[in-house]
């Protein structure tokens, strides 16, 4: 079964598409409910992975270390959810690190503007729904700078989605129709290859989840039972670096070969 990432600008509509989806393809729902189990395993607040996955860095609030650790861990557990059978994900900002897998489907939702307005018009005190239509624009540009920051990847670039649905003419219910029956396309059926993609992924981060305690800056790739790590550090260093992520990374199940590359470009 294919694996479904709803995404979109609000979090009401993404919660009621995604689970109108999930019950009649009956898959299971992958939301933030998995940030409970991530802050019990690495003994951390939830709020701070909710603040992880809303709010841009900043010198009063979260900074731009402890987000990229925290979303490293939410990424290993959505992954980890992800590699089951039939899944809708939302809610975990997945469409931007869950890339190139030819069986997930990835769905953009724009919410009427309009709409929009009024609610928060209507939910704030004395705000007018022109002021209101400021603060969406701002939240726009705030989510904006988010996922640019985090990801590198603009969220509301249409290219990144293979469906984008705007809801100013289309309601729920025939958006739910729609993604249920493309969902059930033969592309989207997972394979062999797409299947080992996920799985490569999944690896990934959980070596990166291990090592980016330790060294912020590490990337890594799998192939298989094979990782790649690449960090940075100084010259003199880079012997005992490589030998301690070796060490680390040797100990996850399924990583069977480790390989290592240090550059001395501190700046990268």
């Amino acid at each position: 079964m294919s694996v479904v990432i709803i995404s979109s600008d609000s979090g009401d509509k993404a919660r009621e598409i995604s689970e109108k989806t999930a019950g009649i393809l009956k898959y299971s729902v992958l939301d933030r409910k998995v940030l409970s189990s991530i802050a019990a395993k690495y003994e951390i607040p939830v709020e701070g992975l909710h603040r992880a996955l809303d709010e841009v860095p900043s010198i009063l609030g979260m900074s731009s270390k402890m987000q990229t650790l925290y979303l490293a861990y939410i990424e290993e557990a959505t992954l980890a959810g992800l590699s089951e059978d039939g899944v809708v994900c939302y809610g975990l900002a997945a469409s931007l690190y869950v890339l190139g897998v030819s069986h997930v489907f990835k769905v953009r939702i724009l919410a009427d503007p309009g709409g929009q307005v009024r609610q928060i018009a209507s939910r704030e005190r004395g705000v007018t729904e022109e002021k209101a239509a400021k603060l969406l624009k701002r939240q726009e540009a705030l989510r904006r700078r988010w996922s640019q920051g985090a990801y590198q990847f603009d969220e509301t670039d249409a290219s990144l989605y293979d469906m984008v649905i705007s809801l100013s003419q289309i309601d729920c219910d025939e958006a739910v129709r729609t993604i249920t029956e493309t969902a059930r396309y033969p592309r989207f059926r997972p394979m062999t290859y797409s299947m080992k993609c996920l799985k490569d992924k999944e690896l990934a981060t959980k070596v990166r989840s291990v090592l980016i305690a330790h060294y912020p800056d590490v990337r890594v790739r799998a192939d298989g039972t094979t990782v790649v790590v690449v960090t940075n550090a100084l010259k003199r260093q880079k012997r005992v670096r490589a030998e301690k992520i070796k060490e680390l990374a040797s100990g996850i199940p399924g990583v069977d070969y480790v390989e290592v590359h240090v550059s001395n470009d501190l700046l990268r």
